[in-house]
């Protein structure tokens, strides 16, 4: 069995994990570096699941807002200010455990367990029965985008 020793690259893949009644949540091993690390959790924008970005992720998104063309600039520090104020910093132990603020997991009707979706920068976590029914809500676009891209 092989230990990570950096981040990986892209968070890609869905998994389901239980949540124990410490109120933590195992990080799939391939998304893990083998050391204790230290994410960034929000709630989604109008999005019933959690984002979990690394520092480096969650720092590229405010970037990103600073730079985002046809918004105002009171626009951009409203919401910077709002995603900042909105996050919670977790730590995930050796093994990939991390625990899950209560207040967010409230917020989404997470508990028991949970499906950790990749996507790309960050993973999400997500009310089973949510990641179901928004997967087949999208799936007709999914379906669009991946014909005219030849998939």
């Amino acid at each position: 069995m092989s230990t990570h020793t950096s981040r990986p690259s892209s968070y890609i893949g869905e998994f389901r994990h239980g949540i124990d009644p410490k109120n933590r949540v195992t990080i799939p091993s391939a998304w893990r570096s083998g050391e204790a690390e230290t994410f960034y959790v929000t709630q989604g924008a109008g999005r019933a699941c959690l984002n979990v970005f690394t520092p480096e992720a969650f720092r590229q998104v405010v970037e990103s807002a600073q730079t985002l063309p046809g918004i105002s600039p009171r626009e951009r520090q409203q919401f910077i200010q709002r995603f900042a104020a909105g996050a919670m910093e977790c730590s995930a132990d050796k093994q990939g455990r991390m625990v899950l603020p209560v207040e967010l997991c409230n917020r989404i009707g997470l508990q028991g367990e949970a499906v950790l979706v990749g996507a790309f920068s960050r993973f999400e976590i997500w009310n089973p029965e949510q990641w179901d029914a928004t997967k087949v809500a999208t799936d007709p676009n999914f379906l669009n985008v991946g014909s005219q891209l030849g998939l």
